[in-house]
């Protein structure tokens, strides 16, 4: 499949665009956005929708996207390269499971941030990181054939289990989905994780190869855990990301004017703003309301004990954790990681104040994102 068909006015030709020259005034871009996330998820059915609806209508209709979901054209794993060698024109990348294509990013993914859930502290910095002071993250891009538009990190992760967990002990031996810095932080806990996709999850705790999901609650109802872990450990346990929501494919961002980029990181901020509050924020407290009233799931309370063997775990955790993150991202072929890693952390108390003055707005959420990050960016380089 190409990643876009050029249709003409009178006439309907098929083409490969990455062969052609630029489209002409009489054509119409249309590219596909490939999702390896199941239809019914937060992304595919609130967010990607009203994206290409409003760059079609910004573009005056030279440019209309078309989301194809559930890994039809690429999986979580082969995403990068999907969107590198011209399978789709974009989708979303975690390069947590393809560690070996972005690995300055997976520095920062593997900084599992605990002790709080400001989901949009930890965005806001991913992103300025990422754009502005991170030349290796946007090399590694490079070399992939791609440009990032765009992420979101998630809020903390919860464990969704097939039995009770309220300790560490509880979880000793249990297989639990976790990946990059989540999956240390499970093996520190006692457990053994396993590190396959958000989709591949719910065949293994139907078999019964896993007996744990670490992420949030929304999860539990888009890639149906809920009929397998009835159990969710009420206790925050690190949020991670960056997610990049849009990896484009480089021949097709050089082919956009400069109005058709900059309309495409005005809607990249929305997106990175409504997934981070809509999705990961709001849609999971009301999801994880419902899943108690409605699905049979229930809440697991920690006890003044268990929450200190859960804070002792952390605090292991902690020691050796940049250590750890920073060998892993050498091993990849980054250079330097550590300032990258430092930077990100230093950069979400920067976000602090900012994500108090944003609250749940998602408008003011892009504003931010816009003036802090997406205004400083040289679209001609990037």
């Amino acid at each position: 499949m190409t990643i876009w068909r050029t249709k003409w006015l009178a006439t309907a030709v098929l083409g490969s665009a990455l062969a052609a020259g630029p489209p002409a005034a009489a054509q119409q871009q249309e590219l596909v956005y490939g999702n390896w996330t199941t239809p019914r998820e937060y992304q595919n059915v609130y967010v990607m929708p009203e994206l290409f609806k409003n760059i079609e209508k910004e573009t005056n209709g030279a440019i209309k996207w078309k989301l194809i979901a559930g890994g039809q054209l690429a999986d979580g794993k082969t995403t990068f390269s999907a969107v590198k060698d011209g399978l789709m024109a974009a989708g979303l990348g975690i390069v947590t499971y393809s560690p070996n294509t972005i690995p300055s990013v997976y520095a920062m993914y593997s900084t599992v941030i605990l002790g709080h859930n400001d989901v949009v502290a930890a965005t806001g910095a991913a992103l300025e990181v990422l754009y502005l002071r991170c030349p290796s993250c946007l090399e590694e891009f490079r070399r992939n054939n791609s440009v990032p538009l765009g992420g979101w990190t998630s809020s903390a992760y919860q464990l969704a289990c097939t039995a009770p967990v309220k300790s560490p002990a509880d979880l000793k031996g249990k297989r639990v989905r976790a990946t990059a810095g989540n999956a240390e932080l499970m093996k520190t806990a006692g457990g053994v994780p396993v590190g396959v996709t958000l989709v591949e999850a719910t065949n293994l705790l139907q078999r019964g190869g896993l007996d744990c999901q670490h992420g949030i609650a929304d999860w539990l109802v888009t890639f149906g855990y809920a009929d397998f872990t009835k159990f969710i450990t009420n206790y925050p346990l690190g949020l991670s990301g960056p997610a990049i929501g849009f990896v484009l494919n480089r021949d097709v961002w050089k082919k956009f004017t400069p109005e058709q980029r900059q309309v495409h990181v005005k809607w990249a901020a929305w997106m990175s703003a409504k997934l981070a509050i809509g999705n990961f924020l709001i849609s999971n407290e009301e999801t994880l309301q419902s899943l108690v009233k409605e699905k049979g799931v229930s809440l697991v309370n920690v006890d003044e004990k268990d929450a200190k063997a859960w804070d002792a775990v952390i605090a292991e955790f902690r020691n050796g954790d940049r250590e750890r993150n920073v060998a892993k991202a050498k091993g990849l072929g980054v250079a330097d990681p550590g300032p990258i890693i430092d930077d990100y952390e230093r950069t979400i108390e920067k976000w602090r104040p900012l994500s108090k003055e944003i609250g749940r707005d998602i408008d003011k959420f892009v504003a931010a994102l816009m003036r802090e990050v997406f205004a400083k960016v040289d679209l001609n380089k990037l």
